[in-house]
């Protein structure tokens, strides 16, 4: 037959289906990215995400509140009082004898002296702090140098331990051997004379170790007072930052933002289904018991979060309206008036913060801090309290609420709120931690 031109179907129409399917399946592709992008549990997940930001964001506000910046004046002040103080000069003496004990540090010992004549001889407030820093730091440089050397005779010590140890192997293997008998003589006087090196080794490391520890005891009852203020201060500004990296670490930023969008999220994204499985937690399944898988927590984030210190108490409660009864001043000389976002006047007459806009709806009046010991504390009010109404009146946005509180209330009569404490769910951790998959649960969630 012939060879033409002509197919079995036709071309044109062959080019319309393959257009028209390519269409089609385009669009299915796109529905089932955005159906994915769209699953319910990723706006839990996100949520719960801002949940959490927005409480570690209001921990922050608390620290960094006027309070927490009084107090760090407070501390600041104490540390620098502390380290104005004069050095105590019978401690000092006993200082410098025990380090003149020790002849590589009778020189510095006599430098050392210098300095304490010449602290006590200053009457310049600045020149003596500068010559207390040198003097201080001059006996601490001597601490560091006794501990070189314990250091050193450590190592020495440890270096005639494992000649001992071989001389010793040497012996009981010689004699294992049935070597010479002049042999088995030397190679017991060898470990005989190493013993000796070990033992005088271990007495200067001890002699060094106890000299130590006598200069480092004496130095810390000198600055003893500094150190404290010093750690105050520490401890004070390292809660404000550990507060601060946990919000950082728990908000979105623009790498998770960028794997989050359409698309992109199907593949290895952060928001994924959790699970646990629980091999001792069995269902039947066609007559064979099979490990059952929970995947609750991909939506209940939270479900086994508590309250720090406390394991037991959940720390996001499921949603509810309380009552309380929120004292007020004395009416004032001069009315108050609502000055940028009013947290100033709210903490002036209150003793709390509002967040700049609610959690989950964005104009809901949000309790954001309360000072410990302030009317708001006595109160009850707690971070996170949603202010529903104040004597009667609806609060339906953070500006109404303001205005209520600091320009119109009635001075001196307490007044009536009623709040919406905890979050909804699926947010809420779970009301019995005991009984959910935590550590004390017979199913822990760590299987």
């Amino acid at each position: 037959m012939p060879a033409t031109e002509q197919t079995w179907r036709n071309l044109k129409v062959l080019h319309v289906v393959f257009g028209v399917t390519s269409i089609l399946l385009l669009l299915a592709t796109v529905l089932m990215l955005t159906s994915d992008h769209n699953r319910p549990w990723k706006k839990y997940q996100r949520e719960f995400r801002a949940l959490e930001t927005w409480t570690a964001g209001a921990r922050i506000d608390e620290e960094e509140s006027r309070t927490f910046g009084e107090k760090s004046t407070l501390l600041d002040d104490a540390l620098a009082e502390a380290r104005r103080a004069d050095l105590d000069p019978a401690t000092i003496s006993q200082l410098l004898v025990q380090i003149r004990t020790v002849p590589e540090d009778a020189q510095a010992a006599d430098l050392a002296q210098l300095d304490v004549d010449r602290l006590v001889k200053q009457a310049d407030p600045a020149t003596r702090l500068a010559l207390r820093g040198d003097l201080l730091a001059r006996l601490r440089d001597i601490a560091k140098r006794a501990r070189f050397r314990e250091d050193q005779l450590a190592g020495q010590l440890k270096l005639r331990k494992a000649e001992l140890d071989k001389n010793r192997a040497d012996y009981e293997l010689g004699v294992a051997e049935e070597v010479a008998q002049e042999k088995l003589v030397s190679l017991l006087a060898a470990a005989d004379a190493k013993r000796a090196d070990v033992s005088e080794a271990n007495l200067a490391f001890q002699t060094a170790n106890t000299h130590r520890k006598a200069l480092d005891a004496t130095l810390r009852r000198i600055t003893a007072v500094e150190d404290t203020a010093a750690k105050a201060v520490a401890d004070h500004r390292a809660k404000l930052n550990q507060l601060v990296k946990a919000r950082d670490d728990r908000k979105a930023s623009a790498g998770k933002s960028l794997l989050e969008l359409p698309v992109l999220d199907a593949f290895n994204g952060p928001l994924r289904i959790d699970q646990i499985w629980l091999p001792q937690l069995t269902l039947n399944n066609n007559f064979r018991d099979v490990a059952r898988f929970d995947r609750c927590i991909t939506c209940h984030k939270g479900m086994d979060k508590a309250v720090p210190g406390a394991p037991a108490d959940p720390l996001y409660k499921s949603e509810e309206l309380v009552t309380v009864s929120l004292e007020t001043p004395a009416k004032p000389a001069t009315p108050p008036v609502t000055s940028g976002d009013g947290n100033q006047q709210l903490e002036d007459l209150y003793g709390f913060h509002l967040a700049k806009q609610g959690l989950f709806h964005p104009e809901d009046p949000t309790v954001m801090t309360v000072l410990p010991e302030s009317p708001a504390a006595v109160a009850g009010l707690a971070t996170g309290d949603v202010i529903v109404d104040i004597d009667g009146g609806k609060t339906l946005a953070r500006e109404v609420a303001v205005a209520n509180l600091v320009e119109t209330p009635q001075w001196g009569r307490p007044l009536r709120m009623t709040v919406r404490r905890g979050v909804p769910q699926p947010y809420s951790s779970h009301p019995r931690l005991d009984l959910f998959v935590g550590s004390s649960s017979p199913h822990p969630m760590q299987t």
